[in-house]
């Protein structure tokens, strides 16, 4: 078998929704459910918390990869401590299915949670992480347009929001977004979000490493953000990988995923005392 097809293998094998693993959340907290009529699934841990709040979250993995046992941890972690219901959205990945799939998958999952009561409104904030924050980024806007069904806040880590540029140094993850992309015009702003109006957009929390191939576009969407008339708050931690929050260790990690946890019990009302933080560098 050659090398091509046994990655291809890998590939769809890795696309196959997951639950978290025992030792992450017991299955008692787990449930699956398909929304909408596309029946996209979403895998939700503890869904009896929807009521004071849900993290709804659109993971990572350059357009082609599932989610991984660090989405997981991250979800379960940062959900529980915020005291709410987490999400993952399954949505349909490239190669075989291009943009706008998961764009479009997003925003159904979405809609039918509102529709069914699972979100409620200000109740919910979407997350994602790398090509998922875009991704949610992306459903963001296309949500703007009917006020009931956006989100109280956006989380995004190490956000890949901008397809128009190539990712400089890195040849495989260009490859990848040329995957998903397809024939697509990369100015579209469900492609591309960090080219639309974010002017509609709710509160904003980005947070990355210095490493990450993609930082220019944290930078240009806090920048695009506040011209927008937007206060992003921003966390970049010196010498961290793009996704340090979900799949890092030790106490920056910890320190990340407290500013995001703080976050959601903000804009949820959870801690009425919490002011906005603004706009923070962190690190060395």
């Amino acid at each position: 078998m050659s090398i091509g097809i046994v990655r291809a293998l890998s590939l769809l094998n890795s696309q196959r929704p997951t639950r978290p693993a025992r030792a992450v959340a017991e299955p008692a907290r787990v449930q699956r459910h398909r929304h909408g009529l596309s029946r996209v699934p979403a895998t939700w841990i503890d869904a009896d918390r929807a009521t004071t709040g849900t993290i709804v979250h659109v993971h990572g993995g350059a357009f082609v990869q599932g989610e991984q046992p660090a989405h997981w941890e991250w979800l379960e972690e940062v959900a529980r401590r915020s005291e709410t219901a987490g999400a993952m959205i399954h949505y349909r990945m490239a190669p075989r299915f291009p943009f706008p799939t998961a764009v479009e998958d997003v925003v159904h999952a979405l809609e039918s949670m509102s529709q069914e009561s699972r979100l409620r409104p200000g109740r919910w904030v979407l997350s994602g992480d790398g090509a998922g924050a875009g991704i949610a980024l992306a459903a963001a806007l296309v949500l703007a347009e009917n006020p009931l069904d956006t989100p109280a806040q956006l989380l995004l880590t190490a956000p890949w929001a901008d397809l128009t540029r190539p990712v400089v140094g890195d040849e495989e993850l260009e490859h990848l977004a040329s995957l998903y992309r397809g024939v697509a015009d990369p100015r579209d702003p469900r492609l591309s979000p960090l080219l639309g109006d974010l002017g509609q957009l709710p509160p904003v929390q980005l947070i990355t490493g210095t490493d990450s191939p993609v930082l220019t576009d944290t930078d240009r969407l806090r920048d695009a953000l506040t011209a927008a008339g937007g206060a992003p708050e921003l966390l970049v931690e010196e010498g961290e990988a793009a996704t340090y929050p979900l799949a890092g260790a030790g106490p920056r990690t910890q320190r990340a995923r407290r500013a995001q946890i703080a976050a959601v019990r903000r804009v949820l009302g959870l801690d009425p005392a919490d002011r906005a933080v603004g706009t923070a560098i962190v690190g060395e």
